[in-house]
């Protein structure tokens, strides 16, 4: 038996990066190709925040990916920036309150902003 606790999630993006100044962002927030949830998108605004509760079940082992994305009406929507989170950090933690680098590229040391998480892990 495969035993599954949840996470909550709040969300708010600082964008640093000079090239960006006013976008369309939303965030994704992806556990697994099956298992992930999106943000609604936030208008011409450089430090949205998202008063959304995200829950997700987790076993802990996991990473928690987190993608920023400009909103494009026209093309493709554009990466803004990305990072991943340890679920078993969060597990032992119990609760996480903190800023991380956006980059584009695992390999990039550039930040392209800030994301700012809130999880809270809550055992079944």
């Amino acid at each position: 038996m495969i035993h599954i606790d949840q996470i909550n999630l709040l969300v708010e993006v600082k964008n640093s990066s000079e090239e960006i100044k006013l976008c369309n962002t939303w965030v994704q927030l992806i556990l697994d190709k099956h298992n992930y949830q999106t943000t609604k998108t936030k208008d011409n605004d450089p430090n949205p925040k998202f008063d959304t509760k995200f829950t997700f079940n987790v076993q802990g082992h996991e990473k928690l990916k987190v993608r920023v994305w400009d909103e494009d009406k026209i093309e493709k929507d554009d990466l803004i920036g990305e990072d991943e989170i340890d679920i078993s950090e969060v597990i032992s933690k119990n609760y996480i309150d903190a800023w991380f680098d956006l980059t584009k590229d695992i390999l990039e040391f550039e930040s392209k902003g800030e994301i700012h998480l809130i999880i809270e892990f809550i055992p079944k």
